[in-house]
């Protein structure tokens, strides 16, 4: 099973870069996460696993015991106990198809942006970047199906209208 790169948004206010010459592709403006493919070329990513809160307790010394010149404690030391929130991931999340870092083209992620704006999930402008705007908007839209994920679904994508739906 092939693996794209860890990670990599680009959210340069850079212009876009150019087609590489002779590919006549247009430039990848997205390669999100860790993204499996299959044999048939699917993508394949997880939706953050599921966190439990714990409540740590920890005691903490504020000020030292003070002794005189005999030894003698004259102050004790002073604790105190400090309590804090940790998340913890309890399990994997759900896997899930999702769009493919090479469709990430720019007239796609405009496409994208312009779907969600007609259906009230993105408010800023159109501008081809799968910027954290978008990202937010896309996890936003698609957790009413199921998928809390900044990645989109191929099944949301193609819902929305921008994605071709396979022939049987």
């Amino acid at each position: 099973m092939h693996r794209f790169l860890p990670f990599a948004l680009l959210l340069s206010a850079c212009t876009p870069l150019p087609p590489q010459s002779g590919t006549g592709t247009a430039p990848i403006i997205v390669s999100l996460g860790d993204i499996e493919t299959d044999a048939k070329g699917r993508c394949f990513a997880r939706t953050e696993g599921p966190t439990q809160t714990n409540i740590i307790s920890e005691l903490i010394e504020v000020a030292p015991e003070m002794r005189d010149a005999a030894g003698t404690v004259i102050n004790p030391a002073v604790f105190r106990t400090i309590t804090r929130p940790q998340t913890v991931k309890v399990g994997e999340g759900t896997r899930f198809e999702t769009v493919c870092p090479p469709v990430y083209t720019a007239a796609f992620v405009s496409t994208l942006q312009r779907a969600l704006l007609i259906r009230r999930a993105y408010d800023g402008p159109i501008t081809g970047q799968y910027d954290a705007a978008t990202s937010l908007a896309v996890q936003s839209y698609q957790r009413r199906s199921g998928t809390d994920s900044p990645l989109l679904a191929t099944d949301i994508a193609r819902d929305l209208g921008i994605l071709a739906v396979p022939r049987s």
